[in-house]
């Protein structure tokens, strides 16, 4: 659901179908894009309504979905935030990119780091920032060696952060990784 305007100024909910994401009538049984019944996702968890509105029309929601997958820290979500990130590279928001990263790092699994040092080469530099952050919560050798190559990152507000966080890292004892 959305808030709409309205002619007389007050504020109306735009629902959407929980499967095609179609704008629908409040009392639609049978979604009138993909025939699909509307009443059979009252079943859905939390957690696969979330997984649903990755795909959602409005930016705000997907974002929103990322974000509370991250909160959840429940390793299902790595599948889906990944197919989420890599399912439109012709057509890129990075905003909600930049949110998925977050919430990848946040879920704390191994199985994210391949799409998490793929990201290192992202077009955008608030993407590679939030995927040092993500990456600066795992202390493994490979981590480590990715963030060191962020040293030449083309913004220098990324390198600064790759410096940052390999510097924290070497106070500490771990700079190798170890």
């Amino acid at each position: 659901m959305a808030p709409s305007e309205t002619n007389g100024g007050k504020r109306e909910m735009i629902l959407y179908c929980p499967n095609c994401w179609s704008p629908i009538k409040e009392n639609e049984e049978v979604c009138h894009q993909c025939q699909a019944e509307i009443e059979s996702f009252d079943h859905l968890s939390y957690f696969e309504a979330l997984v649903r509105a990755l795909n959602h029309p409005e930016r705000t929601t997907r974002i929103r979905a990322a974000y509370i997958l991250g909160e959840l820290k429940d390793k299902r979500g790595i599948k889906p935030l990944v197919k989420a990130i890599n399912r439109t590279p012709g057509i890129r928001d990075i905003f909600f990119e930049e949110a998925i990263v977050v919430a990848l790092g946040k879920i704390d699994g191994e199985e994210a780091f391949p799409i998490l040092i793929n990201l290192l080469n992202h077009r955008s530099f608030l993407v590679r920032a939030a995927v040092l952050n993500s990456l600066s919560r795992f202390k493994t050798k490979k981590v480590t060696q990715a963030i060191r190559m962020a040293l030449d990152d083309p913004s220098p507000s990324v390198q600064e952060l790759a410096m940052k966080i390999l510097r924290g890292r070497s106070k500490r004892g771990n700079f190798n990784g170890s």
